[in-house]
């Protein structure tokens, strides 16, 4: 069966309007006979029980949304609209709408030949200043002849008038319905630009504008083979009823005003109707309006929204047949700020620059008061405030609260400072527009500089104390630092309020120390803590890592492993339900655990674990107070490229300390013994040390707070560029927290000696030999030269059994069994070798030696 559209539809549309124009009075036109064919497919069935013909005499008809072919055929993405309202697109007639006639009868007057003629009649006859025709041709363009009936009998002629093919050609007021063809029922998308019908503007004279139209002629007299069809009309409605000329709103409140205007010179009026609405949409001919039959030329309305924009139309009702004017132009009005219960502003439908959100109030002498782009908590924009400390501090007002003064709410924001540590004002003032009216409720202490390395959330719990009129306000601090705040919230603050200030400190190997401010109301259970090693957030099921008593403001936190970072978050514990939100506190790394020795550092891995290299300046006296990294990974004596560590000395400038890790010397009797040598800047030959130049072993027995010097080397005690011990017994030395350091300057002179200072296999032992290293002790062999070429010479043999030869890689490369003094090795490729002699007491002894 073929779809019925409601009979209502067609008394229901009298359109329409412009937007923030004078609206014209479109209305249409609905058709009660004279149309010929049925050409749009429509309902379930064949294409042709539901059509009598097509369109464009080569058997393609239209197809409305509601086609389908069979019961089961799928539901149609495109086509006329099933309930026949065309909204014409064409940009000079904002607002202009046709309604089909129904899909289930004839619905086109349909001319295929020359001298074609057809009438339709419409249902109710109206005077109209612009006549519009909807239209299209089939299998080519046409021209026809429309003839303006009135009910007068007399008539208004228009000559070749242009009807368009059906595609691709502009002036369409619809587009991309698609098409079927009648004989195989194959459907055709049309890609969403075809077919089209076009609208014609038919201009009434002025002498015939109030003339009632009854009826149309239209005549094709082109010779072309196109098919004409003719589907609807519409109406610029005349009427001798104008609008009224608005006048600016007055007395507007936060939910009130009163419109007013003037009545039309040209008109009789004797009431008027008056819509409203947030939307810029104008009303329509046959919109109810919300105030009607006012007699004078004000009235007020009341029950709006508070800051709130909106538009509004007044229109002219004369009585007569023409009862009623076209809508007036739009006029418009923004209600003033009211109080409200709630807020949630994260700044970022403004723009950058002094303007604040709507209700809340910008009090600024001098400096910066502003809506930031610069690195927000969320979103795009953040508030920012800067003065120096002769400047005055900004103000920034909220908007009124309703219950600013119940108890039960607190305000919640993000902070951030440009240097920590800042303090960022929260309070209230009794007067918006003066800020020396302005009270201190707490000052937040700001210490983070971003908003995601530590918690940059801040609360404030608003007491009941506060004056009823009161509005909250933000201050900065005048202190040359920048204060950047986002994401406001007015909120009822939970039964369970979290710490605040949350701090880490005396930070150790195992433990560190977090102290808090509590709330105003203490949590009866005290408070709970949660850490890992990952930056994952809790949730309120997590298990806790720890708790605090109720009353505290500090705990330790134990258990921790040595050289850690760790994400610490606390929360208050009210009951146990009750908990708190969780607190995010930061990040922290442990310190490295004190190493009991024995212990060496072969500098494999450089600088080592819990060594420091990039440590600079200062002086031994004060410790280093920069960063850069003068002591490097390289080859020991410039052999290779890895191995050991060196600081380049050249010219001035230059502090570098290379710290070691913390030791535990509290059982005493321990040495501290090193290989060292200089060499020419990145070679292995000789190098003197410059004339104030000077290398220094250092000792701190306080974790590296104050420091010792045990050894100097400089121009008078320069090292050669071969290997040599350095060892030095740790007599008295027996703290738990022993730290050492090389430190290497290249002092204020700026000599020309370029060199490398070397360091490898940096040990701490026990002073107490055991037999066989006193043996070894009492074997002193020399090997030489150091660097050697092809050869190299043992200072005594006598006891050696063996010495063999390995590479770095542990990979022994020679085996000398019962060794001479002199060793041939001429075979072997440059760089650092192992020498391991091999004692008839199975005692051994490794040094190291390099070929050129």
């Amino acid at each position: 069966m073929r779809k019925l559209q409601p009979a209502l539809l067609l008394g229901a549309l009298g359109i329409f309007t412009s937007s923030l124009a004078f609206a014209q009075n479109y209305q249409t036109m609905p058709i009660q006979s004279g149309l010929t064919s049925d050409v749009i497919a429509n309902g379930i069935g064949s294409a042709t029980v539901t059509t009598t013909t097509d369109v464009d005499g080569v058997s393609y008809a239209f197809v409305s949304q509601d086609f389908q072919a069979t019961a089961t055929s799928p539901a149609l993405t495109y086509g006329l609209p099933s309930n026949g309202i065309i909204n014409s697109v064409v940009a000079s007639t904002p607002g202009l709408s046709y309604v089909m006639p129904n899909y289930t009868g004839n619905n086109s007057l349909k001319l295929s030949n020359t001298n074609d003629s057809g009438t339709v009649v419409f249902t109710t006859p109206k005077a109209a200043f612009k006549l519009y025709m909807l239209a299209t041709t089939g299998s080519g363009s046409s021209t026809v002849t429309v003839v303006v009936n009135f009910t007068d009998n007399t008539s208004q002629t228009f000559t070749a008038v242009a009807v368009s093919d059906w595609y691709d050609n502009t002036g369409f007021a619809i587009q991309g319905f698609g098409r079927i063809n009648r004989t195989t029922n194959a459907l055709e998308s049309g890609n969403g630009t075809n077919p089209r019908l076009y609208q014609s503007s038919l201009t009434i004279d002025p002498a015939n504008q109030a003339k009632l139209i009854q009826s149309v002629t239209v005549t094709k007299t082109s010779t072309a083979q196109g098919h004409a069809n003719i589907f609807a009309f519409s109406a610029d409605a005349y009427s001798t009823c104008t609008p009224p000329v608005l006048q600016a709103a007055t007395n507007i409140t936060a939910n009130g005003v009163t419109l007013n205007w003037t009545a039309s010179s040209s008109s009789q009026a004797a009431t008027y109707g008056v819509y409203y609405s947030t939307s810029s949409t104008a009303p329509t001919s046959t919109t109810a309006p919300i105030l009607n039959n006012i007699s004078g030329v004000t009235t007020p309305v009341g029950g709006l929204m508070s800051n709130t924009t909106y538009y509004y139309w007044v229109r002219t009702n004369c009585g007569g047949t023409t009862a009623q004017s076209v809508w007036s132009f739009a006029g418009t009005f923004k209600t003033a700020c009211g109080p409200m219960t709630s807020l949630s502003e994260n700044f970022d439908s403004y723009g950058t620059g002094t303007t604040l959100p709507d209700c809340w109030v910008r009090n600024f002498v001098n400096g910066t008061m502003s809506i930031s782009s610069s690195t927000p908590a969320s979103g795009t924009r953040n508030i920012y405030q800067t003065n120096t400390s002769a400047q005055t501090p900004s103000t920034v007002v909220l908007p009124e609260f309703s219950n600013i003064n119940a108890g039960t709410h607190w305000l919640r924001l993000k902070a951030r400072v440009s240097a920590a540590t800042g303090t960022l004002n929260v309070g209230y003032v009794t007067n918006p527009t003066d800020p020396s009216t302005f009270v201190l409720l707490q000052a937040l202490s700001i210490a983070n500089t971003n908003y995601t390395s530590t918690n940059p959330e801040y609360t404030v719990i608003v007491p009941s104390s506060v004056p009823a009129n009161a509005r909250l306000a933000v201050r900065n601090t005048a202190d040359g630092k920048g204060y950047y705040w986002d994401d406001v919230v007015w909120e009822p603050a939970p039964s369970c309020i979290p710490p605040t200030a949350v701090t880490t400190s005396a930070v150790t190997a195992n433990n560190v120390t977090v102290s808090w401010t509590a709330p105003a109301s203490a949590p009866a259970g005290g408070y709970e803590y949660y850490y890992a090693t990952t930056n994952t957030a809790p949730v309120g099921t997590t298990t806790i890592s720890g708790s605090s008593a109720a009353g505290s403001v500090s705990t330790v936190v134990p258990g921790l492993n040595a050289a850690t970072t760790y994400y610490l978050w606390i929360r208050s514990s009210c009951g146990t339900t009750n908990k708190s939100t969780w607190s995010y506190v930061g990040s922290f790394t442990t310190l490295c655990a004190s190493v009991v020795p024995p212990y060496t550092n072969d500098f494999n891995t450089t600088p080592g674990n819990c060594w420091a290299s990039n440590l600079s300046g200062g002086s031994p006296s004060t410790g280093p107070n920069g960063t850069t990294a003068y002591w490097v990974s390289g080859g020991f004596l410039n052999s290779g490229s890895t191995g050991s560590m060196k600081m380049n000395i050249y010219t001035t400038g230059k502090t570098g300390w290379l710290k070691t890790n913390a030791f535990n010397l509290s059982a005493g009797g321990y040495r501290v013994k090193f290989d060292y040598g200089v060499t020419a800047y990145n070679a292995t030959g000789a190098s003197a040390m410059g004339s104030d130049d000077n290398v220094q072993l250092l000792v701190s027995n306080d974790g590296g707070t104050t420091w010792t010097s045990l050894q100097t080397w400089n121009a008078a005690n320069a090292p050669s560029n071969t290997s040599t011990t350095y060892t030095y017994d740790l007599v008295g030395y027996n703290s738990a927290n022993t730290v050492f350091a090389i430190y290497g300057t290249t002092g204020t002179v700026s000599d020309s000696q370029d060199y490398d200072f070397h360091i490898d296999n940096f040990t701490v032992e026990s002073a107490n030999l055991s037999t066989s290293e006193s043996a070894l002790k009492n074997k002193n062999i020399k090997v030489y030269p150091n660097p050697f070429t092809d050869v190299i010479n043992l200072s005594e043999t006598k006891d050696l059994k063996m010495v063999k030869v390995f590479d770095l890689t542990g990979r022994a490369v020679k085996t000398i069994e019962n060794p001479t003094k002199e060793i041939s090795l001429g075979s072997l490729n440059s760089g650092l070798y192992l020498i391991t002699m091999y004692f008839k007491d199975g005692s051994q002894n490794t040094v190291k030696a390099i070929k050129k």
